[in-house]
């Protein structure tokens, strides 16, 4: 088989697996999620088999482990959830009232132009239109839940992630094996450079940027709560989750925190409290925490990043956005070898040449 040969059987590979994913990409999601788990406990499992457990004992452990974890922390979480939803619609009416009074001022102004009895009429109508959305919002929140297709799919998440995790976890190294015994032995070499050093790319991104959205959280949690800020743990809490998506985390986060600030504070120096933690926090996140626990492992220009969230997004969901970066950077190793090996080609040298004599 000639090079061209081999150009289109590793093609026409890449667009039935493109192909495949796409057309199942409604049932992925536990599959993604416990290959995500898999790859994260790995070197742990690793770790007991180099201590004399066999994988099965350690792949038992670290699975049970992990779930009764997560089992405990919404255990302890979704009463709390509840409680600061019940506190939100309750609040809701008065916070419409306090939005109003800040913006009062405002309105002062156009008061020249706009009727006292409109700016009353006004005042109903964005009380009454804030109350709506609330629950529009809630109405909209219990139909997915209640709806067959999320039920489905939240029941596939919690039976099958963990039995899926298990085996992927449990079979690891024989799949890794079987991968490689598959490579074409001519560029088997560079296929596993290739793939040791986006394992290791991905692997430090993502545990630096967990180390990130923990010192996050607990930092927004700890500090919006010392300003009595409504909501400030489960705010700090949203902000530290998202901040493993670069830039969602912090436009989410400066949205709600100034939002609840304008609705539940009535003088300017709460406020301005608020706006600052946010400063200092967004400054530690990126000039001390990101360039020291992630630094440049992912090596992706900041537009890339927003074009491959955004791509993620649109193409799949929440699961492409979960996906976007670590697929990302696996596309940046493949680049930039693809760039290296077209700078040392004729293709590219030979104009470098100088022209010959005659």
């Amino acid at each position: 088989m000639n090079k061209n040969q081999h150009i289109w059987v590793w093609g026409g590979v890449s667009v039935l697996f493109i192909g495949a994913f796409y057309l199942f990409s409604g049932i992925l999601m536990p599959f993604l999620t416990a290959l995500l788990v898999a790859y994260a406990m790995n070197p742990a499992v690793s770790f007991f088999e180099r201590k004399g457990f066999s994988r099965s004992i350690g792949t038992t452990f670290m699975i049970v482990s992990f779930f009764v974890l997560i089992g405990l922390l919404l255990f302890i979480a979704i009463p709390f959830i509840q409680a600061e939803l019940l506190h939100l619609a309750s609040q809701i009416p008065q916070y419409g009232d306090r939005i109003l009074t800040g913006v009062k001022p405002i309105l002062d102004e156009f008061s020249l132009y706009i009727e006292p009895t409109d700016i009353e009429r006004l005042r109903n109508l964005a009380s009454s239109y804030l109350v709506d959305v609330f629950t529009w919002g809630v109405k909209l929140f219990a139909k997915i839940l209640t709806s067959s297709l999320a039920l489905a799919n939240l029941i596939s998440l919690i039976v099958i992630t963990p039995i899926a995790a298990f085996y992927f976890l449990r079979d690891w190294n024989k799949m890794i094996q079987a991968i490689d015994k598959w490579l074409p032995r001519y560029y088997e070499p560079t296929i596993k450079k290739l793939s040791i050093e986006i394992n290791t790319t991905i692997g430090s991104f993502a545990r630096g940027q967990a180390l990130v959205c923990i010192v996050i959280a607990i930092y927004y949690s700890t500090m919006l709560t010392i300003v009595n800020l409504d909501f400030s743990i489960t705010v700090g809490l949203v902000i530290g989750v998202m901040a493993f998506i670069p830039y969602v985390g912090a436009i989410v986060g400066l949205l709600l925190s100034m939002g609840i600030a304008f609705a539940q504070y009535t003088d300017w120096t709460s406020i301005g409290m608020v706006a600052a933690i946010f400063v200092v926090g967004q400054t530690i996140e990126g000039y001390l925490l990101v360039p020291y626990l992630v630094g440049g492992r992912i090596r992706l220009h900041p537009v890339w990043v927003l074009f491959a969230l955004l791509a993620g997004g649109l193409l799949y969901g929440f699961v492409g956005i979960l996906f976007a970066l670590p697929i990302a950077a696996a596309i940046g190793v493949l680049v930039r070898h693809a760039l290296d090996l077209y700078l040392k080609s004729p293709y590219y040298l030979d104009h470098k040449l100088p022209a010959k004599k005659k």
